[in-house]
Order: C-alpha cells, then structure tokens, then sequence
C-alpha cells in the first residue's frame, strides 16, 4: 500500500492545491503516515497528525513535521487533534474486487 499511496498522493499533490494554506492537517486512518509525510514534505509549514490503531502508529517510522497518534476512530478522536475551522477532505480510491485482466477494462 505504501507504494500506491506515493503514487496517488504525489498525482493528488501534482493537481490539488487546497493544502496551501493550511497550518494542521489530520489523516485519520493513516496507517504509517506516508500520505502525510508526503504532503508535509511539500508543505512544511503545516503540523500534520497521523491518527489510527495503537499497534498501527508503533510501527510507523518518524517523519519531519508528523506526529503520530494512537486511537480508535470509532471511539474518540482527541479534540486537540481538529481545530474549530478545520476542514475535511476526504480522498476515496476504489479498487475493483476482482483484478483487471483485459487491455480494454484497464482503460475504462
């Protein structure tokens, strides 16, 4: 997953220009930390916070301007984490159940 979300994010990055002026920004759901380490890294001025599962954040590596954090989004979410102004943005990728094997599906 690590190398798709690279890819993804840096298309994202390439196009979306809503970080701009952001100064925090939280990944919930994170996993590792890679999307944020990627957006942090063309934006250094935003603080980001990688939230998800306890056992998740011990194994993600430390990057420059990521703090990780540990908990259950189905439980509670801190509230230092979400400023009143905050603002969502919600990246959803679809992958197909079943993989693509014809020339023609990979491109439609």
């Amino acid at each position: 997953m690590v190398s798709f979300t690279t890819l993804i994010m840096r298309r994202i990055l390439d196009s979306y220009k809503g970080f701009e002026h952001l100064t925090q920004l939280v990944d919930v759901g994170g996993g590792l930390g890679v999307a944020l380490s990627l957006i942090t890294s063309r934006y250094p001025h935003i603080k980001g916070i990688n939230y998800d599962l306890p056992h998740v954040i011990k194994q993600a590596p430390q990057y420059p301007g990521v703090e990780h954090v540990g908990g259950d989004m189905f439980s509670n979410i801190p509230k230092h984490t979400i400023p009143d102004n905050g603002k969502v943005i919600v990246v959803e990728v679809l992958v197909p159940d079943e993989p693509i094997s014809s020339p023609a599906e990979k491109i439609t």
